[in-house]
């Protein structure tokens, strides 16, 4: 404990501080999350931004812990995704005030997992000495996986590093996780050295010499390792894609009729030149019309690619009909579905987006409560599709997940081995907020991870296409019109990642286990049982 009090005296210098300023610190260093997050990108004040919560915590107090962390999560994740408020208050039937409370609870939910987290943090260090300055690390990539699964907008926190190309490089061996590991394992290597130093013993050196060695060692590597795969990609084949995108958001949308927004996209195809584009790509809902249901406005969009000579990936929706073999009712089912029109002006593949959105593109619960449907407006029904689709345009294979299907490498992992992801979105429900910003950033995680390039084509920005060494370019602003004509490298690079997926997660739970087994087993024999001592070597009388 006593160091827990010299870390405060040497932080702030005032012991014994009341628990508004505890509940301040823990606001302050929640709302910091924002600042390492796009649009601001403070990726450097990663390596820092958990220390005051070092600070907050007691190993004396773990419910205090408890609260401290659940409300450092809460306030955290409701700042990030505040943009929700604006998406609810717009496009639904709810109020503003109501619209707030939707976002306090969810970040009082979404925001939980920390509450673990942070209680966990103190027994950590009482157990493993300088050890948890690994295991911390290691329990937040745990927990972080596990949230993926459960979680409305995971959020991987390794994710800052998405622009520091040495660094990056590392997701190609670890996937998303390696990368939060090494960030939160300076905090931890930080803060140990703080603890050490207030408890007046001597300096733990292995902690920020391991840090900064497995970074540097890392950064050399990633460095290298660019490099090699710049050298290879210029001569990769190339793919020419028109990249369109529209300046008007879903306002503008749901206050024209459905034709005027397909001639929208109609007439900025229409601008690409014949015979200079391979592939043209319209963002996810650019089409108002299923495809596959209205053979007018299939004709539309196929004589658009016959004419111009390109192909063209369409974000639409698919509508199908049939009939219930117990009631004989007819049953209409609805997708969020890409399609594949080929140079001949013919569908050639559609797929069907396998992971819907909650809250957005279905409500959960409504096939049992179908009345929740009628009470919250603005929600979609979509059906979730069961098959992972490529396509052969006949100068690459093509894979499209659809939206937020991009920020989940699992299923990204399921389309096996396309040229070119196609990460077709309609960012426009979020506003000109942190959204597009957060999503982009999310779904270039995938061809850094996978080797494989990731086009990005959102209804209003950002769009921007991803290589597979994490080089960014073609990327647009939100809100404006664009259309042009942007070129792909088509290289793929085989990854540690692709081949075995989350495997850095496991390492990290079995090296949890191993650790709080190790500790057991050391304080077993180390104390000896109460009759220890007393008993005597012959039998008992």
């Amino acid at each position: 404990m006593a160091g827990y009090e010299g870390l405060e005296a040497v932080v702030l210098t005032r012991p014994g501080l009341e628990p508004a300023l505890r509940i301040a610190v823990t606001l302050c260093s929640a709302a910091a999350l924002s600042l390492i997050s796009t649009p601001v990108e403070w990726w450097w004040f990663h390596p820092v931004v958990y220390l005051p919560m070092f600070w907050v915590i007691r190993p004396d107090r773990p419910r205090a812990n408890f609260a401290y962390g659940w409300l450092y999560g809460a306030a955290g994740v409701a700042l990030l995704f505040r943009w929700i408020v604006d998406t609810i208050a717009l496009f639904s039937n709810i109020p503003l005030i109501p619209a707030i409370g939707i976002l306090v609870l969810f970040g009082s939910v979404f925001g939980s997992p920390w509450a673990l987290v942070w209680a966990a943090q103190p027994a950590l260090r009482a157990r493993l000495g300088w050890g948890w300055v690994l295991a911390w690390p290691a329990l937040v990539v745990v927990v972080d996986w596990v949230s993926s699964f459960l979680l409305l907008f995971p959020f991987q926190h390794g994710v800052t590093l998405y622009r520091v190309a040495p660094l990056w490089q590392l997701v190609s061996v670890t996937g998303i996780w390696g990368a939060t590991f090494l960030v939160v394992a300076w905090n931890t290597a930080i803060a140990e050295a703080g603890y050490r130093w207030s408890e007046d013993r001597a300096f733990p050196w292995l902690p920020p010499m391991v840090a900064v060695g497995a970074t540097a060692a890392i950064g050399l590597w990633g460095a290298n390792r660019f490099t090699r795969i710049e050298e290879a990609l210029r001569a990769a084949p190339t793919l020419r894609i028109a990249q369109l995108q529209s300046p008007h958001g879903m306002d503008w949308r749901m206050s024209h009729p459905p034709l005027e927004a397909l001639e929208e996209w109609i007439a900025l195809t229409r601008r690409v030149p014949k015979g200079s584009a391979d592939v043209v790509v319209w963002p996810e809902a650019a089409c108002p019309y299923d495809l596959n249901a209205d053979p007018k406005a299939a004709k539309l969009v196929g004589d658009l690619a016959r004419e111009g000579h390109f192909s063209i990936v369409v974000g639409s929706g698919a509508r199908e009909t049939e009939i219930e073999a117990a009631t004989g009712k007819r049953r209409t089912r609805l997708f969020n579905t890409v399609y594949f029109i080929g140079d001949n002006g013919e569908i050639g593949g559609r797929y069907d987006k396998m992971v819907p959105l909650p809250f957005g593109e279905y409500l959960p619960f409504s096939e049992s409560m179908p009345w929740l449907l009628g009470w919250v407006e603005g929600v979609g029904d979509f059906k979730a599709g069961a098959t992972p689709t490529v396509w052969d345009s006949g100068k690459a294979k093509l894979a499209s997940p659809i939206c937020y299907e991009a920020i989940l490498g699992r299923v990204c992992r399921l389309f096996g081995d396309p040229d070119l992801l196609i990460n077709v979105t309609n960012d426009a429900w979020f506003g000109d907020t942190a959204s597009p910003h957060q999503h982009a950033m999310l779904a270039a995680e995938r061809a850094t991870e996978l080797g494989i390039p990731l086009y990005r084509s959102a209804y209003t920005g950002i769009s921007m296409t991803v290589e597979p060494h994490g080089w960014i370019h073609a990327e647009t602003d939100p809100f404006t019109e664009v259309s042009r004509i942007v070129t792909v490298r088509i290289g793929h690079v085989q990854t540690i990642y692709a081949r075995f997926g989350d495997w850095f997660v496991g390492l990290c739970a079995l090296g949890l286990t191993a650790g709080w087994g190790i500790d057991r087993a050391r304080r077993r024999i180390a104390s000896p049982s109460p009759s220890s001592g007393s008993r005597p070597d012959g039998p008992p009388a």
